[in-house]
């Protein structure tokens, strides 16, 4: 008998039932911990406190498991090279939310809003004694959420060091918008402009001749196209990955594969995904939406093409591909985008300028410490200007009403909180060959919100802001996984 066949013949030692419950259970912390990323765009994107709260819950005994090493294998072990960003990162975070509890603290410095509290003081005989936040209850939620998301971000940053759980947060994803997507459709096609009985539009309603822009389980149009986009970029990604690992002579099989070996029923699948994801994009009408998932395959595909194209052929068979595609979708579902187009001039985006403007004034108001978290609603109806007579309680850009809420300081920390791991991600997805697909996928994915963010509230979204947290948290445990060794050459044999 050869030497592999007495290797092949040879029992494999049996598992301890103890090893089979420990991998039970590392199991069903992760399956819930996909599940709850899964399902949180479903209850109208998490946006309303009965549909948050309880995830939030969940995310915190989810991170004390993780802590004590169940589902995570590691716990909240730091990998060589991982100490010094990630001890910045949590300095940067802990540093906001402890702006965010001074700013509810009565040891804060007096800032423009004691005014405000002295006003009602005068009308009730009574008030809060001065804090820099004008609404309390709205400070502790949204902190809620912060440390949610940052929960999330351990968490992920914990299991995805394994690529077969980081691939699978990246199935859940493609997973949860079909399940939006197929909502969507529905809706459209019963001419339906609910969530539930949420009606998604102001004023009367009639299922007969009012039309809603495609908008799923989201309360608007550019937050769903926004998680199609995120979506979309997923897709294309796992499209991308390498599916077979038997080498020959040290190269990959799949990267000189010729088309129809490379055309397998994952790759089909998750370009019927894409199609869906794409159409729905389109039909949302949201050209923001649109050009941020434009922004984000691009950049998506510069990392993935990073060093590997070898000629002008390729490049050109590239381009036709993506050409041919994108028009085939904008042909079958870009009507109302290009109808959306059109209006690009009227009130609604000169609104947008307005708002803006309004929150510029807010943070000259008061520069260093804010207005307080989750205050922006009671400042901007003090501030409305009379061209809007609608209440808002959304700035239409997450940076500009992170700096109005947390001051200019706050908030400049705020966004290198979300900065720093986005970056860390993108140095991985440049400098690594094999499995590049994973930090690449968690950049462009979360480049669509990030961008989006700019001009609208995406991030703002909990479903939006738990995905984006759990992508840059995979995409930073990949970049410090441990490396793996390279092929040896084939004249090398063993014994």
């Amino acid at each position: 008998m050869s030497e592999s066949r007495r290797l092949r013949s040879r029992r494999r030692p049996r598992r301890h039932p103890l090893d089979l419950l420990g991998w039970l259970v590392d199991g069903s912390v992760i399956g819930l911990f996909l599940f709850l990323l899964l399902v949180s765009p479903l209850p109208m994107g998490g946006n309303r406190d009965w549909a948050w709260a309880p995830m939030t819950i969940v995310v915190g005994a989810l991170a004390v498991a993780g802590a004590f090493g169940l589902g995570t294998r590691r716990g909240i072990d730091v990998q060589p090279g991982e100490a010094r960003p990630l001890a910045l990162l949590a300095l940067c975070f802990m540093l906001m939310l402890g702006i965010g509890a001074l700013q509810m603290s009565t040891l804060a410095p007096k800032t423009a809003s004691a005014a405000f509290y002295a006003r009602a003081a005068a009308i009730l005989g009574s008030a809060h004694a001065p804090v820099p936040t004008l609404a309390i209850d709205a400070s502790l939620d949204v902190m809620l959420k912060c440390m949610a998301c940052g929960l999330i971000f351990a968490f992920a940053r914990a299991c995805c060091v394994d690529r077969r759980t980081a691939r699978l947060l990246l199935v859940a994803l493609l997973v949860s918008a079909l399940l939006v997507s197929i909502y969507a459709f529905l809706g459209t096609a019963n001419h339906s402009c609910f969530v539930g009985n949420y009606l998604k539009k102001e004023g009367d309603y009639s299922s007969e001749y009012d039309y809603c822009l495609m908008s799923g389980t989201f309360v608007n149009s550019n937050s769903f196209a926004c998680f199609l986009g995120m979506a979309l970029v997923a897709a294309i990604a796992l499209i991308s990955r390498n599916q077979r690992s038997r080498r020959r002579y040290g190269e990959y099989l799949d990267e000189n594969a010729q088309p129809l070996e490379w055309l397998t029923l994952p790759r089909l699948a998750m370009a019927a995904l894409a199609l869906i994801y794409a159409g729905g994009l389109l039909l949302s009408g949201s050209r923001a939406g649109f050009a941020a998932t434009l922004a984000g395959l691009a950049v998506l595909a510069v990392f993935l093409l990073h060093g590997r194209l070898r000629s002008r052929r390729q490049m050109g068979r590239l381009v036709l591909a993506s050409t041919a595609v994108g028009g085939l979708i904008l042909v079958l579902a870009g009507s109302a985008f290009v109808q959306k187009m059109s209006r690009l001039p009227e009130s609604g985006n000169i609104n947008r300028v307005i708002i803006w403007e309004t929150t510029l004034k807010a943070i000259q108001e008061s520069p260093w410490l804010g207005w307080g978290l989750g205050s922006f609603a009671d400042i901007y109806s003090v501030l409305q200007p009379a061209q809007i007579p609608q209440p808002n309680d959304k700035a239409h850009s997450t940076p500009l009403e992170t700096i109005l809420e947390l001051g200019i300081p706050g908030g400049v920390i705020a966004i290198a909180s979300v900065l720093l791991p986005w970056w860390i991600v993108g140095q991985a997805a440049w400098r690594r060959r094999r499995h590049r697909y994973l930090p690449a996928a968690a950049f462009a994915a979360s480049a669509v919100a990030i961008l989006h963010s700019t001009i609208d509230f995406s991030l703002q979204m909990p479903a939006i802001g738990f995905f984006v947290s759990a992508l840059l948290g995979m995409g930073w445990a990949q970049a410090f996984a441990p490396s793996e060794p390279e092929p040896r050459p084939f004249t090398e044999r063993d014994g």
